[in-house]
Protein backbone atom coordinates (compact mmCIF):
# COMPACT_ATOMS: atom_id res chain seq x y z
CA UNK A 1 0.00 0.00 0.00
CA UNK A 2 1.39 3.39 -0.99
CA UNK A 3 1.90 5.98 1.76
CA UNK A 4 0.29 9.34 1.01
CA UNK A 5 -0.06 12.70 2.71
CA UNK A 6 -3.43 11.52 4.03
CA UNK A 7 -1.54 9.14 6.31
CA UNK A 8 0.17 12.06 8.04
CA UNK A 9 -0.87 14.83 10.42
CA UNK A 10 0.54 17.45 8.05
CA UNK A 11 -1.79 20.42 7.53
CA UNK A 12 -1.87 23.24 4.95
CA UNK A 13 -1.26 25.67 7.80
CA UNK A 14 1.97 23.90 8.76
CA UNK A 15 3.18 23.92 5.17
CA UNK A 16 2.37 27.63 4.81
CA UNK A 17 4.06 28.51 8.12
CA UNK A 18 7.35 26.72 7.52
CA UNK A 19 7.53 27.62 3.83
CA UNK A 20 7.02 31.31 4.61
CA UNK A 21 9.80 31.09 7.21
CA UNK A 22 12.16 29.69 4.56
CA UNK A 23 12.55 26.34 6.30
CA UNK A 24 10.68 24.26 3.74
CA UNK A 25 11.28 24.42 -0.02
CA UNK A 26 10.53 22.45 -3.18
CA UNK A 27 13.99 20.85 -3.20
CA UNK A 28 14.17 17.05 -3.02
CA UNK A 29 16.97 14.65 -2.15
CA UNK A 30 16.99 13.55 -5.79
CA UNK A 31 17.73 17.17 -6.70
CA UNK A 32 20.69 17.08 -4.29
CA UNK A 33 22.22 14.01 -5.93
CA UNK A 34 21.56 15.43 -9.41
CA UNK A 35 23.16 18.76 -8.54
CA UNK A 36 26.31 17.09 -7.24
CA UNK A 37 26.55 14.96 -10.38
CA UNK A 38 26.46 18.14 -12.49
CA UNK A 39 28.70 20.37 -10.38
CA UNK A 40 31.33 17.93 -9.08
CA UNK A 41 30.93 14.89 -11.36
CA UNK A 42 34.40 13.42 -10.91
CA UNK A 43 34.71 13.93 -7.18
CA UNK A 44 34.58 10.77 -5.06
CA UNK A 45 31.29 10.76 -3.18
CA UNK A 46 31.32 7.58 -1.06
CA UNK A 47 33.86 4.84 -0.42
CA UNK A 48 33.78 1.76 1.75
CA UNK A 49 37.23 0.25 1.65
CA UNK A 50 36.25 -2.12 -1.16
CA UNK A 51 34.93 0.32 -3.71
CA UNK A 52 34.27 3.96 -4.29
CA UNK A 53 31.92 5.96 -6.48
CA UNK A 54 31.95 9.47 -7.92
CA UNK A 55 28.93 11.74 -7.89
CA UNK A 56 28.36 11.26 -11.63
CA UNK A 57 28.64 7.47 -11.38
CA UNK A 58 26.30 7.48 -8.38
CA UNK A 59 23.70 9.37 -10.38
CA UNK A 60 24.07 7.03 -13.36
CA UNK A 61 23.97 3.80 -11.34
CA UNK A 62 21.07 4.93 -9.18
CA UNK A 63 19.16 5.78 -12.35
CA UNK A 64 19.69 2.28 -13.67
CA UNK A 65 18.56 0.79 -10.35
CA UNK A 66 15.52 3.08 -10.29
CA UNK A 67 14.57 2.04 -13.81
CA UNK A 68 14.84 -1.65 -12.89
CA UNK A 69 12.70 -1.11 -9.79
CA UNK A 70 10.13 0.81 -11.84
CA UNK A 71 9.90 -2.02 -14.32
CA UNK A 72 9.19 -4.33 -11.39
CA UNK A 73 6.29 -2.21 -10.28
CA UNK A 74 7.73 0.20 -7.68
CA UNK A 75 5.63 3.37 -7.77
CA UNK A 76 5.44 6.65 -5.86
CA UNK A 77 4.56 6.04 -2.22
CA UNK A 78 5.51 2.34 -2.23
CA UNK A 79 7.74 1.30 0.65
CA UNK A 80 11.19 -0.02 -0.24
CA UNK A 81 12.81 -1.65 2.80
CA UNK A 82 16.62 -1.73 2.87
CA UNK A 83 18.67 -3.87 5.26
CA UNK A 84 22.24 -3.16 4.17
CA UNK A 85 25.49 -2.53 6.05
CA UNK A 86 27.79 0.46 5.57
CA UNK A 87 28.54 -0.02 1.87
CA UNK A 88 28.20 2.20 -1.19
CA UNK A 89 25.28 0.04 -2.37
CA UNK A 90 23.21 1.61 0.39
CA UNK A 91 23.48 4.99 -1.33
CA UNK A 92 22.64 3.47 -4.73
CA UNK A 93 19.38 2.26 -3.23
CA UNK A 94 18.65 5.52 -1.39
CA UNK A 95 19.15 7.62 -4.51
CA UNK A 96 17.11 5.20 -6.64
CA UNK A 97 14.19 5.20 -4.21
CA UNK A 98 13.95 9.00 -3.95
CA UNK A 99 14.16 9.30 -7.76
CA UNK A 100 11.01 7.18 -7.97
CA UNK A 101 9.19 9.06 -5.20
CA UNK A 102 8.98 5.80 -3.25
CA UNK A 103 9.32 5.66 0.55
CA UNK A 104 12.68 4.61 1.99
CA UNK A 105 12.67 2.37 5.07
CA UNK A 106 16.09 1.35 6.38
CA UNK A 107 16.93 -0.83 9.37
CA UNK A 108 20.15 -2.45 10.66
CA UNK A 109 21.62 -5.68 9.26
CA UNK A 110 21.73 -7.25 12.72
CA UNK A 111 17.92 -7.42 12.88
CA UNK A 112 16.64 -10.99 12.70
CA UNK A 113 13.46 -12.82 11.76
CA UNK A 114 11.08 -11.50 14.42
CA UNK A 115 12.12 -7.89 13.95
CA UNK A 116 12.26 -8.09 10.16
CA UNK A 117 8.86 -9.73 9.79
CA UNK A 118 7.25 -7.05 11.94
CA UNK A 119 8.79 -4.18 9.96
CA UNK A 120 7.89 -5.67 6.58
CA UNK A 121 4.33 -6.55 7.61
CA UNK A 122 3.55 -3.28 9.35
CA UNK A 123 5.04 -1.07 6.63
CA UNK A 124 3.48 -3.27 3.92
CA UNK A 125 6.81 -3.10 2.13
CA UNK A 126 6.55 -3.60 -1.61
CA UNK A 127 10.27 -4.30 -2.16
CA UNK A 128 13.05 -5.54 0.11
CA UNK A 129 16.82 -5.21 -0.38
CA UNK A 130 19.24 -7.37 1.64
CA UNK A 131 22.86 -8.53 1.37
CA UNK A 132 23.59 -12.12 0.41
CA UNK A 133 25.71 -12.72 3.51
CA UNK A 134 27.02 -10.37 6.15
CA UNK A 135 28.90 -11.40 9.30
CA UNK A 136 28.27 -15.06 8.43
CA UNK A 137 24.49 -14.65 8.30
CA UNK A 138 22.39 -15.79 5.33
CA UNK A 139 19.80 -13.07 4.67
CA UNK A 140 17.99 -14.69 1.70
CA UNK A 141 17.49 -17.82 3.77
CA UNK A 142 15.89 -15.76 6.55
CA UNK A 143 13.57 -13.98 4.10
CA UNK A 144 12.61 -17.21 2.33
CA UNK A 145 11.47 -18.52 5.71
CA UNK A 146 9.20 -15.48 6.11
CA UNK A 147 7.95 -15.09 2.56
CA UNK A 148 4.68 -17.01 3.01
CA UNK A 149 3.69 -14.59 5.76
CA UNK A 150 4.41 -11.49 3.68
CA UNK A 151 1.84 -11.54 0.85
CA UNK A 152 2.32 -7.84 0.10
CA UNK A 153 6.05 -8.23 -0.60
CA UNK A 154 6.47 -8.15 -4.38
CA UNK A 155 10.23 -7.89 -4.95
CA UNK A 156 13.23 -9.24 -3.07
CA UNK A 157 16.62 -7.88 -4.14
CA UNK A 158 19.93 -9.38 -3.06
CA UNK A 159 23.22 -7.45 -3.00
CA UNK A 160 26.32 -9.67 -3.16
CA UNK A 161 28.90 -8.22 -0.77
CA UNK A 162 31.63 -10.84 -0.55
CA UNK A 163 34.79 -11.12 -2.58
CA UNK A 164 33.87 -14.72 -3.44
CA UNK A 165 31.17 -15.50 -6.02
CA UNK A 166 27.71 -14.96 -4.62
CA UNK A 167 25.82 -17.97 -3.36
CA UNK A 168 22.92 -18.81 -5.71
CA UNK A 169 19.55 -17.80 -4.32
CA UNK A 170 16.19 -19.39 -4.92
CA UNK A 171 13.22 -18.28 -6.95
CA UNK A 172 11.85 -14.83 -6.39
CA UNK A 173 15.20 -13.08 -6.06
CA UNK A 174 16.91 -10.54 -8.32
CA UNK A 175 20.43 -9.18 -7.89
CA UNK A 176 21.33 -5.52 -7.92
CA UNK A 177 23.21 -5.98 -11.20
CA UNK A 178 20.19 -7.69 -12.74
CA UNK A 179 18.03 -4.74 -11.74
CA UNK A 180 20.40 -2.44 -13.59
CA UNK A 181 20.38 -4.66 -16.66
CA UNK A 182 16.57 -4.90 -16.65
CA UNK A 183 16.03 -1.16 -16.83
CA UNK A 184 13.05 0.09 -18.78
CA UNK A 185 14.07 1.25 -22.24
CA UNK A 186 11.21 3.77 -22.20
CA UNK A 187 12.53 5.36 -18.99
CA UNK A 188 16.14 4.20 -18.53
CA UNK A 189 17.09 6.76 -15.86
CA UNK A 190 13.89 7.93 -14.14
CA UNK A 191 13.80 11.02 -11.97
CA UNK A 192 10.26 11.56 -10.73
CA UNK A 193 10.56 12.55 -7.05
CA UNK A 194 7.39 13.44 -5.18
CA UNK A 195 6.56 16.80 -3.70
CA UNK A 196 8.88 17.72 -0.83
CA UNK A 197 5.95 17.63 1.58
CA UNK A 198 5.13 14.00 0.82
CA UNK A 199 6.52 11.20 2.98
CA UNK A 200 10.07 10.35 1.91
CA UNK A 201 10.99 7.82 4.59
CA UNK A 202 9.70 5.86 7.54
CA UNK A 203 11.79 4.47 10.38
CA UNK A 204 10.84 2.32 13.34
CA UNK A 205 11.51 3.40 16.90
CA UNK A 206 10.52 0.10 18.49
CA UNK A 207 10.91 -3.56 17.69
CA UNK A 208 8.75 -6.47 16.74
CA UNK A 209 6.03 -6.43 19.37
CA UNK A 210 4.07 -4.06 21.49
CA UNK A 211 3.02 -0.67 20.21
CA UNK A 212 4.02 -0.10 16.57
CA UNK A 213 5.80 3.22 16.12
CA UNK A 214 6.81 3.92 12.55
CA UNK A 215 7.97 7.52 12.25
CA UNK A 216 7.12 9.36 9.02
CA UNK A 217 9.36 12.12 7.68
CA UNK A 218 8.92 14.20 4.56
CA UNK A 219 11.72 15.46 2.36
CA UNK A 220 11.34 18.88 3.98
CA UNK A 221 11.51 17.71 7.60
CA UNK A 222 14.58 15.65 6.67
CA UNK A 223 16.53 18.07 4.49
CA UNK A 224 16.05 21.16 6.64
CA UNK A 225 17.22 19.23 9.70
CA UNK A 226 20.27 17.77 7.98
CA UNK A 227 21.26 20.97 6.20
CA UNK A 228 21.50 22.51 9.67
CA UNK A 229 23.37 19.46 10.95
CA UNK A 230 25.91 19.68 8.12
CA UNK A 231 26.56 23.33 8.95
CA UNK A 232 26.81 22.58 12.66
CA UNK A 233 29.26 19.72 12.07
CA UNK A 234 31.40 21.79 9.68
CA UNK A 235 30.63 19.54 6.72
CA UNK A 236 31.34 21.34 3.44
CA UNK A 237 32.69 20.30 0.04
CA UNK A 238 36.19 20.00 1.45
CA UNK A 239 35.09 17.74 4.29
CA UNK A 240 35.89 14.05 4.65
CA UNK A 241 33.19 12.51 6.79
CA UNK A 242 33.57 9.17 8.57
CA UNK A 243 30.32 7.19 8.66
CA UNK A 244 30.95 5.31 11.88
CA UNK A 245 27.33 4.62 12.88
CA UNK A 246 25.35 1.92 11.02
CA UNK A 247 23.40 3.37 8.10
CA UNK A 248 20.44 1.28 9.24
CA UNK A 249 20.14 3.61 12.23
CA UNK A 250 19.03 7.22 12.06
CA UNK A 251 22.43 8.71 12.93
CA UNK A 252 24.17 6.73 10.18
CA UNK A 253 21.49 7.64 7.64
CA UNK A 254 21.77 11.29 8.65
CA UNK A 255 25.54 11.33 8.07
CA UNK A 256 25.08 9.90 4.56
CA UNK A 257 22.60 12.64 3.67
CA UNK A 258 24.70 15.39 5.30
CA UNK A 259 27.56 14.42 3.00
CA UNK A 260 25.28 14.64 -0.04
CA UNK A 261 23.89 18.04 0.98
CA UNK A 262 27.41 19.45 1.29
CA UNK A 263 28.93 17.60 -1.66
CA UNK A 264 31.50 16.16 0.75
CA UNK A 265 33.19 12.78 0.67
CA UNK A 266 31.94 10.10 3.03
CA UNK A 267 33.98 7.08 4.09
CA UNK A 268 31.98 4.09 5.35
CA UNK A 269 33.24 2.10 8.31
CA UNK A 270 31.74 -1.38 8.33
CA UNK A 271 32.23 -2.21 11.99
CA UNK A 272 33.47 0.02 14.76
CA UNK A 273 36.98 -0.59 16.04
CA UNK A 274 38.93 2.18 17.81
CA UNK A 275 42.25 1.33 16.17
CA UNK A 276 40.73 1.23 12.70
CA UNK A 277 38.87 4.46 13.39
CA UNK A 278 42.16 6.21 14.09
CA UNK A 279 43.69 4.57 11.00
CA UNK A 280 40.89 5.95 8.84
CA UNK A 281 41.18 9.43 10.34
CA UNK A 282 44.85 9.52 9.39
CA UNK A 283 44.45 7.88 5.97
CA UNK A 284 41.52 9.94 4.70
CA UNK A 285 42.16 13.14 6.68
CA UNK A 286 38.76 12.81 8.32
CA UNK A 287 37.32 16.18 9.33
CA UNK A 288 34.32 15.05 11.37
CA UNK A 289 32.42 12.03 12.63
CA UNK A 290 29.46 11.18 14.82
CA UNK A 291 29.90 8.67 17.62
CA UNK A 292 27.94 7.29 20.54
CA UNK A 293 29.60 7.81 23.93
CA UNK A 294 30.62 4.13 24.10
CA UNK A 295 32.72 4.40 20.95
CA UNK A 296 34.18 7.70 22.15
CA UNK A 297 35.32 6.00 25.35
CA UNK A 298 36.95 3.21 23.33
CA UNK A 299 38.81 5.75 21.17
CA UNK A 300 40.08 7.56 24.26
CA UNK A 301 41.25 4.23 25.70
CA UNK A 302 43.11 3.25 22.52
CA UNK A 303 46.79 3.00 23.47
CA UNK A 304 48.05 4.56 20.24
CA UNK A 305 45.86 7.68 20.49
CA UNK A 306 48.63 10.02 21.63
CA UNK A 307 50.84 8.98 18.70
CA UNK A 308 48.19 9.68 16.03
CA UNK A 309 47.92 12.64 13.69
CA UNK A 310 44.41 13.97 14.26
CA UNK A 311 45.11 17.44 12.92
CA UNK A 312 42.48 17.07 10.17
CA UNK A 313 39.62 16.87 12.68
CA UNK A 314 37.40 19.94 12.80
CA UNK A 315 34.73 18.67 15.16
CA UNK A 316 33.40 15.45 16.72
CA UNK A 317 29.75 15.00 17.63
CA UNK A 318 28.48 12.63 20.29
CA UNK A 319 24.96 11.93 21.44
CA UNK A 320 22.29 9.26 21.66
CA UNK A 321 22.64 8.94 25.43
CA UNK A 322 24.04 10.98 28.29
CA UNK A 323 27.79 11.38 27.99
CA UNK A 324 29.77 11.32 31.20
CA UNK A 325 31.33 14.67 32.14
CA UNK A 326 34.71 12.99 32.49
CA UNK A 327 34.50 11.58 28.97
CA UNK A 328 33.56 14.92 27.38
CA UNK A 329 36.33 16.69 29.26
CA UNK A 330 38.97 14.18 28.19
CA UNK A 331 37.73 14.10 24.59
CA UNK A 332 37.93 17.88 24.27
CA UNK A 333 41.44 17.85 25.65
CA UNK A 334 42.85 14.92 23.68
CA UNK A 335 41.23 14.89 20.24
CA UNK A 336 42.51 18.31 19.27
CA UNK A 337 39.11 19.64 18.22
CA UNK A 338 35.80 20.54 19.85
CA UNK A 339 33.75 17.52 20.89
CA UNK A 340 30.12 18.56 21.23
CA UNK A 341 27.01 16.93 22.65
CA UNK A 342 23.86 16.95 20.51
CA UNK A 343 20.32 16.26 21.71
CA UNK A 344 17.96 14.82 19.16
CA UNK A 345 15.58 11.98 18.49
CA UNK A 346 14.15 10.21 15.48
CA UNK A 347 10.76 11.88 15.80
CA UNK A 348 12.16 15.40 16.19
CA UNK A 349 15.54 15.59 14.52
CA UNK A 350 17.91 18.07 16.17
CA UNK A 351 16.78 19.95 19.25
CA UNK A 352 19.93 21.46 20.73
CA UNK A 353 23.67 21.13 20.97
CA UNK A 354 26.55 22.41 22.99
CA UNK A 355 28.73 25.06 21.40
CA UNK A 356 32.26 24.09 20.42
CA UNK A 357 33.26 27.75 20.51
CA UNK A 358 32.49 27.93 24.24
CA UNK A 359 34.75 26.38 26.91
CA UNK A 360 33.39 22.95 27.68
CA UNK A 361 33.50 23.75 31.38
CA UNK A 362 30.58 26.14 30.79
CA UNK A 363 28.26 23.64 29.14
CA UNK A 364 29.35 20.16 30.16
CA UNK A 365 26.48 18.22 31.68
CA UNK A 366 23.93 20.03 29.53
CA UNK A 367 22.84 19.45 25.92
CA UNK A 368 23.26 23.11 25.06
CA UNK A 369 20.80 25.70 23.88
CA UNK A 370 17.84 24.81 21.65
CA UNK A 371 18.27 25.87 18.03
CA UNK A 372 16.47 29.04 16.91
CA UNK A 373 14.09 27.04 14.71
CA UNK A 374 13.18 24.61 17.51
CA UNK A 375 10.85 25.89 20.21
CA UNK A 376 11.19 24.07 23.53
CA UNK A 377 8.98 24.33 26.60
CA UNK A 378 9.09 22.59 29.98
CA UNK A 379 5.67 21.57 31.26
CA UNK A 380 4.46 20.55 34.69
CA UNK A 381 1.86 17.85 35.45
CA UNK A 382 -0.94 20.25 34.48
CA UNK A 383 0.64 20.95 31.05
CA UNK A 384 1.51 24.48 32.13
CA UNK A 385 4.95 26.03 31.74
CA UNK A 386 7.19 25.77 34.79
CA UNK A 387 9.71 28.41 35.98
CA UNK A 388 13.28 28.50 34.71
CA UNK A 389 15.39 25.82 36.39
CA UNK A 390 12.36 23.66 37.26
CA UNK A 391 12.22 20.10 35.97
CA UNK A 392 9.31 18.97 33.84
CA UNK A 393 8.29 17.32 30.59
CA UNK A 394 10.15 18.54 27.49
CA UNK A 395 7.81 19.45 24.63
CA UNK A 396 8.83 20.81 21.23
CA UNK A 397 7.58 22.52 18.09
CA UNK A 398 9.52 23.05 14.87
CA UNK A 399 10.02 22.28 11.17
CA UNK A 400 12.10 19.12 11.70
CA UNK A 401 9.47 17.22 13.68
CA UNK A 402 7.97 14.13 12.05
CA UNK A 403 4.57 14.25 10.37
CA UNK A 404 3.14 11.48 12.52
CA UNK A 405 3.35 7.81 13.42
CA UNK A 406 2.26 5.63 10.51
CA UNK A 407 -1.00 3.72 11.07
CA UNK A 408 -1.22 4.76 14.71
CA UNK A 409 -3.78 7.57 15.16
CA UNK A 410 -4.10 6.93 18.90
CA UNK A 411 -0.37 7.46 19.40
CA UNK A 412 -0.53 10.63 17.32
CA UNK A 413 -3.21 12.03 19.62
CA UNK A 414 -1.28 11.01 22.72
CA UNK A 415 2.03 12.44 21.49
CA UNK A 416 0.94 16.04 20.96
CA UNK A 417 -0.44 18.53 23.45
CA UNK A 418 -3.82 20.11 22.77
CA UNK A 419 -2.06 23.19 21.38
CA UNK A 420 0.22 21.23 19.03
CA UNK A 421 3.49 20.64 20.91
CA UNK A 422 5.22 17.28 20.57
CA UNK A 423 5.73 15.37 23.82
CA UNK A 424 9.31 14.09 23.74
CA UNK A 425 8.96 11.64 26.63
CA UNK A 426 12.09 13.20 28.15
CA UNK A 427 12.28 15.20 31.36
CA UNK A 428 14.60 18.11 31.98
CA UNK A 429 14.97 21.80 32.67
CA UNK A 430 16.30 24.99 31.09
CA UNK A 431 18.74 27.05 33.16
CA UNK A 432 19.17 30.84 33.27
CA UNK A 433 21.80 30.64 30.50
CA UNK A 434 19.19 29.06 28.23
CA UNK A 435 20.85 25.65 28.23
CA UNK A 436 18.82 22.47 28.39
CA UNK A 437 19.64 19.62 30.77
CA UNK A 438 18.10 16.15 30.38
CA UNK A 439 17.29 14.75 33.81
CA UNK A 440 15.52 11.54 32.87
CA UNK A 441 13.08 9.76 30.60
CA UNK A 442 9.41 9.31 31.25
CA UNK A 443 9.47 6.30 28.96
CA UNK A 444 10.99 2.95 29.80
CA UNK A 445 13.36 2.90 26.85
CA UNK A 446 16.82 1.46 27.50
CA UNK A 447 19.74 3.12 25.68
CA UNK A 448 22.63 0.71 25.19
CA UNK A 449 25.67 2.08 23.39
CA UNK A 450 23.58 4.76 21.72
CA UNK A 451 20.98 2.26 20.44
CA UNK A 452 17.38 2.36 21.63
CA UNK A 453 16.00 -0.85 23.16
CA UNK A 454 12.33 -1.14 23.95
CA UNK A 455 11.68 -3.43 26.94
CA UNK A 456 8.28 -4.69 25.86
CA UNK A 457 9.71 -6.20 22.68
CA UNK A 458 12.05 -8.34 24.77
CA UNK A 459 9.43 -9.10 27.40
CA UNK A 460 7.02 -10.42 24.79
CA UNK A 461 9.67 -12.87 23.61
CA UNK A 462 11.01 -14.11 26.95
CA UNK A 463 7.54 -14.58 28.46
CA UNK A 464 7.12 -17.47 26.01
CA UNK A 465 9.92 -19.42 27.72
CA UNK A 466 8.37 -22.48 29.39
CA UNK A 467 10.02 -21.65 32.73
CA UNK A 468 9.00 -17.98 32.82
CA UNK A 469 5.83 -16.86 34.61
CA UNK A 470 6.44 -13.13 34.34
CA UNK A 471 9.23 -10.88 33.10
CA UNK A 472 10.19 -7.22 33.21
CA UNK A 473 13.15 -5.76 31.35
CA UNK A 474 14.93 -2.76 32.83
CA UNK A 475 18.08 -0.81 32.16
CA UNK A 476 20.91 -0.96 34.68
CA UNK A 477 23.83 1.50 34.72
CA UNK A 478 27.01 0.59 32.88
CA UNK A 479 30.11 2.79 32.70
CA UNK A 480 30.81 1.79 29.10
CA UNK A 481 27.45 1.21 27.39
CA UNK A 482 25.44 3.68 29.44
CA UNK A 483 22.84 1.02 30.20
CA UNK A 484 22.68 -2.75 29.96
CA UNK A 485 19.57 -4.88 29.76
CA UNK A 486 18.56 -6.73 32.92
CA UNK A 487 15.92 -9.46 32.72
CA UNK A 488 13.85 -9.60 35.92
CA UNK A 489 12.02 -12.92 36.00
CA UNK A 490 9.44 -14.71 38.08
CA UNK A 491 9.76 -18.39 37.25
CA UNK A 492 7.03 -21.00 37.10
CA UNK A 493 6.92 -23.16 40.22
CA UNK A 494 10.33 -22.00 41.33
CA UNK A 495 12.09 -23.44 38.26
CA UNK A 496 15.74 -22.65 37.65
CA UNK A 497 16.66 -20.43 34.72
CA UNK A 498 20.03 -18.93 33.94
CA UNK A 499 21.10 -15.87 31.98
CA UNK A 500 22.44 -18.14 29.25
CA UNK A 501 19.07 -19.93 29.07
CA UNK A 502 17.38 -16.58 28.43
CA UNK A 503 19.96 -15.55 25.82
CA UNK A 504 19.68 -18.87 23.97
CA UNK A 505 15.90 -18.56 23.89
CA UNK A 506 15.95 -14.99 22.52
CA UNK A 507 18.96 -14.79 20.22
CA UNK A 508 17.22 -15.96 17.04
CA UNK A 509 14.52 -13.31 17.41
CA UNK A 510 16.41 -10.08 18.12
CA UNK A 511 19.72 -8.38 17.47
CA UNK A 512 22.62 -9.32 19.70
CA UNK A 513 22.86 -5.89 21.34
CA UNK A 514 19.31 -6.28 22.70
CA UNK A 515 20.06 -9.47 24.60
CA UNK A 516 20.14 -9.23 28.42
CA UNK A 517 23.51 -8.93 30.14
CA UNK A 518 22.11 -9.54 33.61
CA UNK A 519 19.34 -11.63 35.16
CA UNK A 520 17.57 -11.43 38.52
CA UNK A 521 14.95 -13.83 39.91
CA UNK A 522 11.99 -12.46 41.84
CA UNK A 523 9.08 -14.01 43.69
CA UNK A 524 6.93 -10.92 42.97
CA UNK A 525 7.30 -7.55 41.24
CA UNK A 526 6.48 -4.19 42.84
CA UNK A 527 3.05 -3.19 41.53
CA UNK A 528 1.61 0.34 41.38
CA UNK A 529 -1.99 1.45 41.89
CA UNK A 530 -2.86 0.95 38.24
CA UNK A 531 -1.66 -2.66 38.33
CA UNK A 532 1.53 -1.99 36.39
CA UNK A 533 5.01 -3.07 37.43
CA UNK A 534 6.82 -0.13 39.00
CA UNK A 535 10.11 -0.40 37.16
CA UNK A 536 11.74 2.38 39.15
CA UNK A 537 11.37 0.29 42.31
CA UNK A 538 12.50 -2.80 40.43
CA UNK A 539 15.65 -1.00 39.33
CA UNK A 540 16.38 0.11 42.90
CA UNK A 541 16.08 -3.48 44.13
CA UNK A 542 18.32 -4.81 41.37
CA UNK A 543 20.94 -2.20 42.19
CA UNK A 544 20.72 -3.12 45.90
CA UNK A 545 21.34 -6.77 45.04
CA UNK A 546 24.25 -5.97 42.74
CA UNK A 547 25.85 -3.74 45.37
CA UNK A 548 25.45 -6.47 48.01
CA UNK A 549 26.89 -9.09 45.68
CA UNK A 550 29.89 -6.88 44.96
CA UNK A 551 30.52 -6.69 48.72
CA UNK A 552 30.06 -10.43 49.13
CA UNK A 553 26.90 -9.97 51.17
CA UNK A 554 23.65 -11.91 51.07
CA UNK A 555 20.86 -10.26 49.07
CA UNK A 556 17.61 -12.16 49.63
CA UNK A 557 15.16 -12.54 46.76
Amino acid sequence: MAITRNDTILTPEMIEKYTAAGYWTERTLADVFDQNAKEIPDKIAYSDGRSQVTWSDLWRISGEVASGLSRRGVRAGDVVAVQLPNRVEFVFMLAAVVRLGAVFCQYPPDYRAGEVEFILRFSEAHTLVVPDRFRDFDFPEMIDGLRDRLPQLVNTVVVPLGAAPAKPVGDGWVTLDQLREERDAADPEPNHPRDANEVMRIAFTSGTTGEPKAVMHTTNTTLFCLEHAAELLKIDRDANVLVLMPVGLNMGFATVVCAALAGARAIFMERFNPTITLDLIEKYKITTFTTPPTALVAILNEKSLNDRDLSSLRLVHTGGQSTLVKVLKEANERLGCPVIDIYGMLEVGLTSSTDGAEPYQEWVGTVGRPYPFMEVRILGPDDRDVPVGTEGEIVKSGPTIMVGYYRNPAKNVESWTSDGWFRSGDRGYIDHAGRLTISGRSKDMIIHGGANIWPRELEEILIKHPKVADVAMIGIPDDYYGENVCACIITKDGADISLQDAIDFMKSEVAKYKLPQHLEIFSAFPIGPTGKVVKRELAVEVERRRTAAAKGEEAPV
